[in-house]
């Protein structure tokens, strides 16, 4: 959707954000006055002197601000809710099992779970995952049970899928990807990134409520839509996670209070649209350093000329307040700074002069369909692998020059997979 169309919606983000934050969308840093005289002496001197930035705009940290907004989103073809029984009739559900989904003993159910009764956690909506990370630690997948993804797959493709995100969202955008979000940073002078603690986690109830109320749905509807969309993680799998320390108790608090289960379809839509402010405040803060900014999914980049290197430091105080003051964390031991002298990634693209698949990720795919194609030889392959790896070849064709795509192609042919399983 162009950003001109989706202007209405923003400018009610905006202000939502207002409504919550008071100085947030005023001010790229919004909080204690204390805190922000801490951070303002870290801000470069040419920037507090007027001393105009890259692209000539004034040095004022602030994020730029929307024209007066146009009549309220009437460019915007929205479902009609008016009751709890027009969205129960949209989904093709009565009341009763609309309650089943998202009613009251639910939500009442979930808050008086404890530690000594988890299973008074009714959990026959999600199935929750743990999945070991390749650089240690757990995951948690929350993957809802076919019914309630159905009705998620309903409201994500004819509802929230129509709803703007903020432009500098990647993730899970139509027309946007990883491609894009590297795209941008190529061929600059330094590139620094940031990582999400906890994305999905992090974005509750309250954030969710708020924002689909900018959309003018009653509240009632607005509470069934967020139980639909949200659920809470039973203590066995917070216990678990702790034990690995996978999570720390802020985590863990998080993950015990309603929020975005991450392996719903709704969630990564949602959590753009929840991000709005955040990516609005960081915006206008890279514009203020001369600099570009983009988001996937938890992955915060910033990219400009050789006087962003020097002003990291600002940088990074200020991306630390603003992504704080929304209600998000950073992995610190995740921030990356990368001149141009070494080389830089973004999601794993190297973007030093265009978009570059990593050489070890060429090189790993190249090893696993070698191994695949050699085994094959013997004991023909579970064509269940063949859509994955046409997946990542498909993903590697982006970036690879003709001659490695067409090497990974016939590797690929190679390899016999069997047809009667």
């Amino acid at each position: 959707m162009p950003w001109r169309r989706s202007a209405p919606l923003a400018h009610a983000l905006v202000r939502r954000a207002g409504a919550l934050g008071g100085a947030r969308v005023a001010g790229p840093l919004g909080g204690e006055p204390r805190r922000r005289a801490a951070i303002a002496r870290g801000i470069p001197r040419r920037l507090r002197s007027g001393a105009p930035t890259a692209d000539g705009a004034p040095p004022a940290l602030r994020p730029s601000r929307l024209r007066p907004p146009p009549p309220a989103l009437a460019s915007l073809a929205l479902q009609d809710w008016s009751t709890e029984a027009d969205l129960a009739a949209w989904l093709g559900l009565t009341l009763d099992e609309l309650d089943h989904f998202a009613g009251p003993a639910r939500q009442y159910r979930e808050r008086t779970a404890t530690p000594r009764q988890p299973h008074a956690h009714p959990t026959p909506h999600y199935r929750g995952l743990l999945v070991r990370k390749r650089r240690g630690g757990l995951r948690l997948i929350e993957a809802p049970m076919p019914r309630l993804k159905t009705l998620q797959r309903r409201l994500l493709d004819d509802f929230l899928q129509q709803l703007p995100c903020h432009e500098a969202a990647h993730g899970f955008v139509r027309g946007r990807n990883v491609a894009t979000h590297a795209a941008g940073h190529a061929g600059q002078d330094f590139v620094i990134r940031f990582d999400l603690r906890d994305f999905f986690p992090s974005i509750g109830r309250a954030r969710v409520s708020a924002t689909l109320r900018t959309l003018g749905l009653p509240d009632a509807v607005v509470e069934r839509l967020v139980l639909l969309c949200l659920t809470r993680t039973p203590a066995p799998l917070r216990e678990r996670l702790r034990e690995d320390d996978s999570i720390d108790a802020d985590g863990a608090r998080r993950l015990a209070s309603f929020h975005l289960p991450q392996g719903a379809p709704t969630s990564p839509v949602l959590a753009n649209l929840c991000a709005f402010p955040m990516d609005l405040r960081l915006d206008g803060l890279a514009r203020r350093f001369g600099a570009r900014y983009t988001r996937y999914a938890d992955d915060l980049v910033f990219s400009g000329p050789a006087s962003l290197r020097r002003d990291q430091r600002a940088l990074r105080a200020w991306v630390t307040a603003i992504v704080e003051d929304e209600g998000f964390r950073l992995r610190r031991d995740k921030t990356r700074a990368m001149p141009a002298g070494g080389r830089q990634s973004v999601t794993g693209v190297v973007v030093n002069t265009r978009p570059n698949l990593a050489r070890e990720r060429y090189d790993r795919l190249k090893a696993e369909l070698h191994q695949l194609g050699l085994r094959s030889r013997s004991v023909p392959v579970d064509p269940a692998l063949r859509g994955p790896l046409l997946g990542r070849l498909a993903w590697a064709r982006q970036f690879l020059a003709p001659s490695r795509v067409e090497k990974l192609t016939r590797m690929l042919a190679a390899i016999q997979f069997n047809a009667d399983r």
